[in-house]
């Protein structure tokens, strides 16, 4: 062989060696990105079943720092630490009424994450999420415990911290939240937990339930047009 085609054929085989380095890079950041909406699916499903139950100290793990966001979270944040934010985002709003420090065996609170929408940013350090929460719970009202049903969308922020996903920050957008025997065409929302016992913020100023017409802005582009 030839010197010059010796030579040429090191150059192509170089090429070749590049450009398939390229393409492994490219399927392993393929790889982590799709392991990655995985483990925040994995997260979001978990979150929904501590609902049930209002399983205080797993929901607070889910959390960046075992602390809701103050920015964005649909119940205010506490400055005075975790303790006392335990108390004022998880039992005062939900059991104040039944003077009780864990979820009773009859309190139900269904939260069902149904057509997630999950992107990672581009540093695979954080990340955005929609989903639709479908609500069966039993909660007390009025002095008594109550049937209801509801819909919403959440709006969420995830990060990765040491190497684990959790939720950064958390947004629900309330579409209807009825007793069961009214529906939401008769009776589309009854405040969850009563406002004069829920600390603000509670939900954005902005948000609308129905029958008001309001869409709760996404986080991402169309996929097909991309606008």
């Amino acid at each position: 062989m030839k010197s010059m085609d010796l030579e040429t054929k090191v150059k192509q085989l170089e090429a070749q060696q590049k450009k398939s380095k390229l393409i492994i890079k490219q399927l392993e950041a393929r790889i982590t990105q799709a392991e990655d909406i995985e483990a925040i699916k994995k997260l979001q499903r978990a979150y929904g079943f501590y609902l049930e139950h209002w399983q205080e100290d797993e929901l607070m793990i889910s959390f960046l720092n075992g602390m809701m966001s103050p920015s964005k979270s649909m119940i205010a944040a506490s400055s005075e630490g975790r303790r006392r934010q335990k108390m004022l985002c998880f039992r005062r709003p939900l059991y104040c009424l039944l003077r009780a420090e864990t979820a009773p065996p009859e309190y139900l609170h269904l939260m069902v994450p149904i057509s997630g929408i999950v992107d990672v940013d581009p540093d695979g350090k954080t990340a955005k999420g929609r989903w639709y929460g479908t609500f069966h719970g039993a909660l007390p009202r009025g002095g008594i415990l109550r049937a209801l049903v509801g819909y919403g969308i959440w709006e969420m922020d995830y990060i990765k911290e040491d190497e684990v996903w959790k939720i950064w920050k958390l947004l629900f957008c309330d579409i209807f939240s009825s007793p069961v025997e009214d529906g939401w065409v008769k009776t589309p929302f009854i405040n969850n937990p009563p406002a004069k016992e829920r600390p603000a913020p509670m939900r954005g100023k902005d948000i609308k339930p129905y029958p008001s017409g309001y869409i709760f802005p996404y986080h991402y582009k169309n996929p097909v047009s991309g606008k």
